[in-house]
């Protein structure tokens, strides 16, 4: 019922996440139009160079509030952090990656030796199939490769009591059906070659890239190109087909993995890339699941664009919404470094800059930023409104409040804007019954446009 009840709660944050309640409304749609025009003003206090000064921002905010009855809690305890220059309005445009970019990427992120390979395709010599159709085809990986999955299903039926049957608790129910899948492994190990074919660059699918240095291990490296579906328009590499470091844990275990020499190989990393302008933004320390589901201590590291000293801030939200336009992509680079180096990376939604709307943006003294927030906190996304979740108590614990940039769609256009906007961030805290739901402390809980007030709508 424990289980039953999260999955309750984060289905419904997941279909409640984009619909503003009435009170919500007034306050989110707003004229774009006016919003550049309020951009472009200018007043004595814009010669103000430092902005703490010019905004009236304090350099910590702190605030209790409660609501739906007690069951809603906002704790403020955070650092005010400003950006170190002006913040600009920055028109942008999603861009897909070349054939070149994606190989561009391959060759500089797959390991040292790599060479391109392909599964070879055969009949499955376990499925008889019928008279019309005959067998299914198979795609045979290398003798290597079957070697491993051999290996860690024997462990599992040894170890089956002792976490060996989670690894097949999906597919399987007993040792027996193991062992099946042991003499189909063998049986496809025995047509496998031992060295799989390679294939030369110019006729490598950019969908999906398998390199391999041994046959044994195989690195992928996968482009996609979809502009317009949010949620495949990226470049990702793993390098090791049977982990998926991208998938993390954000949790800490111990481990003697240097924050600071993964931190380097990951801007190493970037600094090969043919990107420009991307600066650390956020870190943390976390875990991946390798193929025998051992958790394997890394750092995360998040890379944004940034713009004489204006980033844009990380949040735990992939997209904005708009109710006028589709939604916007955050452009961000992840990096994952254990402590073999770079295990996984992850480039989305990839963008140009179209020309610069303003250098110097007017921006709301933070005191009506603060009444915006004061108003809107305890409404906006605020899922204990609903009775059916009377039973749950929620906790938002707000440590720092950041001023930076946030990609919006433009009105009537196919482009983006990058407008400067407060985020108020920190760990969402849901007890349901005695279990606890937290997130990283990369949640927004609201975001106000800095310009005229008004909300944006991430989405996570």
């Amino acid at each position: 019922m424990k289980k039953f009840g999260l999955l309750l709660l984060s289905l419904f944050l997941l279909l409640t996440a984009c619909v503003p309640t009435p009170e919500e409304e007034a306050v989110v749609q707003k004229d774009q139009e006016q919003m550049l025009i309020d951009a472009a003003k200018t007043d004595e206090r814009m010669e103000i160079v430092d902005l703490y000064e010019r905004l009236g921002a304090p350099k910590e905010f702190k605030a209790n509030l409660s609501a739906t009855e007690g069951r809603l809690k906002v704790t403020v305890d955070a650092k005010v952090i400003m950006p170190e220059g002006e913040l600009p309005i920055i028109r942008v445009e999603p861009v897909a990656f070349s054939r070149s970019d994606a190989l561009t990427y391959a060759d500089i992120l797959l390991p040292p030796g790599s060479e391109f390979v392909e599964w070879v395709c055969c009949d499955d010599p376990t499925d008889p199939g019928d008279s019309k159709d005959g067998p299914r085809q198979l795609y045979l990986k290398s003798k290597g490769f079957y070697a491993r999955e051999i290996e860690k299903m024997r462990w599992a039926i040894e170890h089956w009591n002792d976490g060996g049957s989670n690894l097949y608790d999906i597919d399987d129910s007993t040792p027996a059906d193991v062992e099946k899948k042991i003499n189909d492994n063998l049986l496809w190990q025995s047509l496998a070659p031992a060295k799989l074919p390679r294939i030369e660059r110019s006729t490598v699918d950019i969908g999906q890239m398998l390199a391999t240095v041994d046959d044994v291990t195989f690195s992928v490296v996968a482009c996609s190109n979809n502009l317009w579906d949010g949620t495949t328009l990226d470049i990702e590499y793993r390098r090791d087909y049977m982990h998926n470091p991208n998938v993390l844990s954000m949790q800490s275990i111990p481990n003697d993995l240097s924050s600071r020499d993964a931190e380097a190989t990951a801007k190493a990393l970037i600094e090969k890339l043919p990107v420009e302008g991307f600066v650390l933004s956020a870190s943390w320390p976390g875990t991946y699941d390798d193929d025998y589901f051992r958790h394997i201590p890394c750092r995360i590291f998040v890379f944004t664009r940034s713009y004489d000293g204006a980033t844009e801030t990380v949040t735990n939200a992939d997209q904005t919404f708009s109710d006028y336009n589709h939604y916007r992509g955050y452009e961000k680079i992840y990096v994952t470094v254990d402590a073999d180096g770079i295990a996984g990376f992850r480039y989305r939604y990839p963008y140009r800059v179209v020309d610069t709307v303003e250098e110097k943006t007017n921006l709301l003294p933070f005191s009506e930023i603060e009444k915006v927030f004061n108003r809107m906190i305890t409404v906006y996304g605020n899922h204990l409104m609903d009775e059916s979740f009377e039973h749950i108590r929620t906790e938002y614990v707000i440590t720092n409040v950041r001023l930076g940039l946030c990609n919006i769609p433009e009105k009537d256009s196919e482009a983006g804007l990058l407008v400067p906007a407060w985020d108020f961030m920190g760990y969402r805290h849901d007890l349901v019954e005695d279990d606890c739901y937290m997130t990283n402390e990369l949640e927004s809980f609201l975001t106000i446009n800095a310009i005229d007030g008004s909300i944006i709508n991430r989405a996570g």
